[in-house]
């Protein structure tokens, strides 16, 4: 047996005697506590948050009065599956020109700044639609992603992240956890992408 495989061996018994000395008894249904066996989940803090906030849920995502997707960030930085999305999407596609975090570049403005006062409808019609804009004699040139399944099926997400960042609610980095996807964020994303 050569190093490796030995090495490789004392590794595997050692995670077996761990497991076997921290494996919990299994209780039969009938045995738990009534109020654990009526429970189908633990309260969700995003959507009781969510609630209180007067957000609804509909289409896979937390709305306002207005329709306009709105992100839900616990006091542990827990968000909603749309934020979080919206967090992979934005340092998938966005990050390289508009900075990590939303913090902006030497060539592309912060969107966590910019959201402070653009509104949800200009947000969608700068990133379909594309935008130039001549600063003291440089032309600054935001692309359209109208063509593009990858940003647009998810940028009600984008958007939601951006306004998290925006709001001051979700620090910069990768959010502490997320709500499960629903259902209807499931089909909106596989009907939007074919």
């Amino acid at each position: 047996m050569d190093k490796f495989s030995k090495k490789l061996a004392v590794a595997v018994m050692s995670c077996a005697a761990v497991v076997t000395a921290f494996s919990v008894p299994v209780i039969a249904d009938d045995a738990a506590p009534a109020d654990i066996k009526d429970r189908t989940s633990p309260p969700d803090p995003v959507s009781e948050l969510a609630k209180q906030q007067g957000y609804k849920f509909e289409d896979g995502r937390y709305r306002n009065k207005d329709g306009e997707p709105q992100p839900v960030v616990t006091k542990d930085y827990m968000v909603d599956w749309g934020t979080w999305n919206g967090f992979r999407r934005y340092h998938d596609a966005c990050h390289v020109c508009h900075g990590p975090n939303a913090l902006g570049s030497t060539f592309a403005p912060a969107l966590a700044d910019s959201l402070k006062t653009m509104d949800y409808s200009t947000f969608v019609a700068t990133v379909s639609g594309g935008r130039k804009t001549n600063r003291g004699g440089t032309m600054f040139v935001m692309p359209s992603f109208g063509e593009d399944r990858n940003i647009m099926c998810y940028l009600d997400d984008i958007y939601t992240y951006i306004k998290a960042r925006s709001l001051g609610i979700m620090p910069p980095g990768r959010p502490a956890g997320r709500e499960d996807i629903s259902d209807a964020a499931k089909k909106a994303a596989d009907e939007c992408t074919g």
